[in-house]
């Protein structure tokens, strides 16, 4: 350098003097559990969503631990902050825990909710029949898990016996009574429990005819 001559000039402190601070990946807004009544929710869709900062926070879903890739059922969303999980079609088999994982500078972090399907029992609107016919109280059970099954009759529980049948399958359980008497005609309910909660459904029978012996 020249006597008298000037030097390059210091370098520049960034944004006059202040050095800029990584944003904190967290979650502004979490995920909420989603209920769905039964009745409704088969083929609708349920939709999760969460806030996430910084904006630029990369992020992935998964399902029971599992991850999901995005596909006609599952749509994946982000806007911003923003992020959405569309589930299609919803079906019980849907039900479970989902998780939004979101990384961003070599951290991580999720969070969690729940999807419910509410347990729903359908029987008849109402039975009449004439004394010594047999008769069917079909019912729709549907929940997940797998419900248990309870039918009363008259405050008591129904159990099988040389007249009355119960089958219970998947979906569906239904009570025979094989000649019918006027003691028959009762309200009948079945009670469907699970741990996402109960379920119950009653149906009035009317045995018309001959008097019992």
């Amino acid at each position: 350098m020249k006597p008298g001559g000037k030097g390059p000039p210091p370098p520049e402190e960034p944004f006059g003097g202040f050095k800029l601070k990584a944003v904190p990946l967290k979650f502004i807004k979490k995920l909420q559990d989603i209920v769905l009544k039964e009745a409704e929710s088969i083929g609708s869709s349920a939709v999760f969503e969460c806030e996430v900062s910084p904006s630029t926070a990369v992020t992935s879903w998964m399902k029971d631990g599992g991850n999901l890739r995005e596909s006609p059922k599952h749509k994946f969303i982000s806007d911003g902050k923003d992020r959405k999980l569309h589930i299609i079609d919803v079906q019980l088999s849907d039900t479970g825990e989902y998780t939004c994982v979101a990384k961003n500078a070599g951290k991580e972090i999720s969070c969690t909710a729940k999807l419910i399907i509410q347990l729903d029992a359908k029987l008849l609107a109402g039975l009449t029949a004439n004394a010594g016919s047999k008769i069917e109280l079909p019912a729709e059970v549907k929940g997940k898990p797998e419900p248990r099954v309870k039918w009363t009759k008259a405050d008591l529980v129904l159990k099988p016996d040389d007249r009355v049948s119960i089958d219970t399958k998947p979906g569906h359980s239904t009570v025979t009574i094989a000649k019918t008497t006027r003691d028959d005609t009762c309200t009948y309910i079945i009670e469907a429990t699970n741990s996402s909660g109960r379920a119950t459904a009653t149906v009035d029978v009317n045995i018309l005819g001959k008097t019992n012996e």
